[in-house]
């Protein structure tokens, strides 16, 4: 019984009684058995069922609230059993974008693994949000924020990772072809290139003297990877609107060139989340702060190099005065 209410659960959260099965391990034919017996055992129809989903009736709301709870209570108490053994062994599952994936999550896991070979990690490279709360251990997102944005209600921990500013830019040929944006009202007449699940969609937000001004953008390239944004940009695809640590070199190489220069652009945030659990298992508590510590001293090299490089270029400067 306690194991077809289990299996319930999973199908409410996948919304199909075929995903619901291959998650808990079992065949669909088993699992939708097991959901007719569980609903014959209590009387009541769980679940509405039609061509395209599963969703769940009243009663079923009631059942899923209520056993959610419990089930959560008792993944905690096996993880706390488990972690008496302090045994750093296992599986780690991670969802993140994937442009924190290419340049940060690969060299960091490479580190880690390194070290605790007795660790295996599953990385799964995703701009969409991803159920973190049943399908992975952490997930790494990214936002686009500005000053007075409020996050979502959410019921996981949340990190922030890297913040820098997001900047709206094309190539030069592109400026010659189309002419250049002097107000952000002015994208509306321009191609645009943009993420949906990366920086807003296709609502980019520039601020000037504590007065915001959101544009809605005309839809002419979506792509959710930020460096195939690049490259279309670069290209003379149109305007982008792209973390200025990847575009900083093709700025510095006229490759690329910013618009918009008077408005203050939103930020582009790197979070990371997971599960608020009272007994975190071990291999997934020190890999955490094992990230959470490099990435903080990726950050501190980083405005190490930015103020260095500052300094070499006043330096140039007076010299050549």
């Amino acid at each position: 019984m306690l194991d077809k209410i289990v299996f319930f659960l999973h199908v409410v959260r996948c919304n199909s009684v075929t995903d619901a099965a291959k998650q808990y391990g079992i065949s669909p034919s088993a699992g939708s058995r097991w959901l007719t017996e569980l609903e014959e055992n209590m009387g009541v129809s769980l679940v509405k069922r039609t061509t395209r989903k599963i969703t769940p009736t009243q009663a079923g709301k009631l059942l899923f609230k209520q056993f959610s709870h419990i089930n959560n209570q008792i993944t905690d108490a096996i993880n706390e059993i488990k972690n008496l053994g302090n045994d750093d062994i296992g599986t780690i599952r991670i969802a993140s974008t994937p442009l924190f994936a290419k340049h940060f999550l690969s060299k960091i896991i490479g580190e880690y693994i390194s070290d605790n070979p007795t660790i295996n990690f599953v990385v799964i490279e995703t701009a969409f949000e991803v159920d973190n709360v049943h399908d992975v251990d952490f997930a790494i997102r990214a936002n686009a924020t500005y000053r007075g944005f409020q996050n979502k209600d959410s019921l996981l921990v949340k990190r922030s990772l890297f913040s820098e500013p997001l900047k709206a830019c094309c190539s030069p040929s592109y400026i010659k072809r189309y002419g250049e944006p002097i107000i952000p009202h002015d994208l509306k007449k321009h191609l645009c290139l943009f993420a949906t699940t990366l920086v807003g969609g296709n609502k980019w937000i520039f601020e000037q003297n504590g007065e915001y001004n959101s544009v809605q953008i005309p839809r002419s390239v979506e792509v959710d990877d930020s460096e195939i944004l690049k490259n279309i940009a670069l290209a003379g695809g149109g305007i982008a609107y792209l973390p200025y640590s990847l575009i900083k070199q093709d700025l510095q190489e006229d490759r690329l060139v910013t618009v918009l220069n008077n408005y203050v652009s939103s930020e582009f945030e790197l979070s990371l989340y997971y599960k608020p659990r009272k007994y975190m298992p071990v291999r997934c508590a020190n890999f955490k702060d094992y990230l959470l510590q490099r990435v903080e001293e990726i950050n501190l090299d980083r405005q190490s190099t930015q103020t260095s490089r500052k300094k070499t270029r006043s330096l140039t400067a007076y010299v050549t005065y």
